[in-house]
């Protein structure tokens, strides 16, 4: 698995890549929207190489990474412009690992939370949205059982009927179902069937 995710890591471009659209959307929502944030923390799970945790920072988030891979935090840790330093905690921690994670209004999860081993996954979203405070966001994506990575028992997949369940406490701002052939960021072809979401706390 991690020769995979050196190899994911090599062929992305930050330049060619722009940060994923659920995350844009719901930036656009937080400028709409007058908040009164004292800790103005976001937390990007599976954070990879960073785009998107270089979009909120620009955005003057605090920002909280996560990544079980040291090299995707290194990456980032590399190439963050100076400016935005103060503004960064990385944690190296897989998903599994995750007991408790502070209070943040903003959770961010790009095409991340798949990735979650199935036993650990219910236990990972109890934290996640212990975690969003009433109207805090939840960015991200989750893969349904048509995907064609659906035979690796390490992931999770989910129904159109998991998903209302696990957005039961939100407000779904944005909840797009795709399913695609497509490649993945190695040139791999594969089918994609993908929740997009963008949900705020009740």
């Amino acid at each position: 698995m991690n020769n995979s995710w050196n190899t994911h890591y090599h062929h992305f471009d930050q330049k060619k890549y722009p940060p994923a659209a659920t995350l844009v959307k719901t930036l656009e929502f937080l400028k709409k929207t007058p908040l009164d944030i004292k800790n103005k923390l976001a937390i990007d799970l599976g954070c990879g190489n960073g785009i998107d945790t270089f979009a909120m920072l620009q955005e003057q988030w605090n920002v909280l990474a996560i990544d079980k891979q040291n090299d995707a935090l290194l990456r980032i840790k590399d190439n963050i412009p100076v400016e935005h330093k103060d503004q960064l905690q990385l944690d190296l921690r897989a998903f599994e690992n995750i007991d408790t994670l502070p209070d943040a209004y903003l959770i961010n999860a790009t095409f991340s939370l798949p990735f979650c081993h199935p036993d650990h996954f219910e236990k990972l979203w109890h934290v996640i949205t212990s975690a969003i405070p009433k109207n805090g966001f939840f960015s991200g994506h989750l893969f349904g059982h048509n995907d064609s990575w659906n035979s690796n028992p390490e992931m999770t997949f989910h129904t159109v009927e998991k998903i209302n369940e696990l957005f039961k406490e939100y407000h779904l701002h944005f909840n797009k179902e795709i399913e695609k052939q497509g490649t993945t960021i190695s040139g791999k072809t594969k089918h994609w069937h993908v929740f997009h979401i963008v949900a705020q706390k009740k």
